[in-house]
């Protein structure tokens, strides 16, 4: 005899509020270190590209105009393929626990779906064959659609790797990465500030830095990087987390940028439903999805560092 149980209207506002809630309050920290807009159709474009402009010198009494028309372009948030997790419930217990926002089993594919939105945001993928995150679509570290139409595919380039040098983080990279940035004129125009994702091998090394340096960083907080909080050391603020990409010779990959730079469209924030499903004896079945985008404004406002992982 198979489980029933009829969905109630009441259930499915229930079970759509609660994911909505539990979302926000399970938000991964990519997500505030990046601007995030609505988007809609297909395609959106994501900025205008004007390149800098220097200013010219006139002559006295000259009747020329100036004529000092900047390089432009044009980058693109796409439509993309949705970011999904589901499961049948076909006990009573699990239908308890799919309405309760404090169970493992509700918590669990909200977060599924927000690891989702993160990954996007950065431009990675799982490998399933092994486990480990390659770059993937657009974000941080993807491939930028870019052009009048967005049929230029721009990849990062390699000017904008910081050499693994056989290290892990060391102040030397950090210092050649975020000089990179300034010397672009990121972190001095504007106020958004720089960020930097690093894993657990390299949270490791900043704990090492700073113990071995607390005198001279005797402002940098270790308690916060020990508890996993995104904290500031050399201006850039840190943001922990084990969905980085590795290369192709196994070296761990650190993007840096600045929020105005890295846009996420949201086609549709994480959301949830609950229905009976009529194919499947009629089981209650719950369902939660987002369908974001992202993609980088300028190339030379991010930068990646190559760690090796003992």
């Amino acid at each position: 005899m198979s489980f029933e149980k009829l969905v109630e209207d009441h259930h499915k506002l229930e079970f759509s509020g609660n994911v909505k809630m539990v979302a926000q309050q399970m938000q991964n920290p990519i997500r505030n270190a990046v601007t995030i807009v609505p988007a809609t159709g297909e395609a959106q474009d994501a900025a205008d590209l004007i390149g800098k402009l220097e200013y010219e010198e006139g002559e006295d009494r000259s009747r020329r105009n100036p004529e000092n028309v900047p390089n432009r372009s044009r980058r693109w948030l796409v439509r993309p393929t949705v970011i999904e997790t589901g499961q049948y419930l076909d006990k009573e217990d699990k239908f308890d626990a799919a309405m309760d926002p404090t169970s493992p089993l509700f918590r669990n594919h909200v977060l599924a779906v927000e690891r989702g939105v993160q990954d996007r945001i950065l431009g990675v993928r799982r490998n399933k064959s092994t486990g480990k995150f390659e770059i993937s679509g657009s974000g941080v570290f993807g491939t930028a659609s870019e052009g009048k139409r967005g049929g230029t595919k721009k990849t990062l380039p390699a000017a904008n790797y910081v050499p693994h040098a056989s290290a892990g983080l060391t102040t030397e990279k950090l210092r050649a990465a975020a000089e990179a940035m300034e010397l672009e004129d990121f972190g001095f125009e504007g106020d958004m500030g720089i960020y930097c994702a690093i894993s657990p091998k390299q949270k490791t090394d900043l704990l090492n830095l700073a113990l071995a340096t607390k005198t001279q960083l005797n402002q940098f907080d270790l308690k916060q990087i020990e508890t996993g909080k995104p904290t500031t050391l050399l201006g850039i603020t840190w943001i922990f987390t084990n969905r980085l990409p590795y290369n192709a010779d196994g070296q761990r990959l650190l993007p840096m940028w600045t929020k105005d730079n890295i846009v996420c469209g949201m086609w549709q924030d994480v959301q949830g439903r609950i229905w009976n499903d009529g194919s499947a004896k009629n089981l209650p079945y719950i369902y939660a999805d987002a369908y974001p985008d992202a993609v980088r404004i300028e190339d030379i406002g991010v930068r990646i560092i190559e760690c090796v992982e003992s």
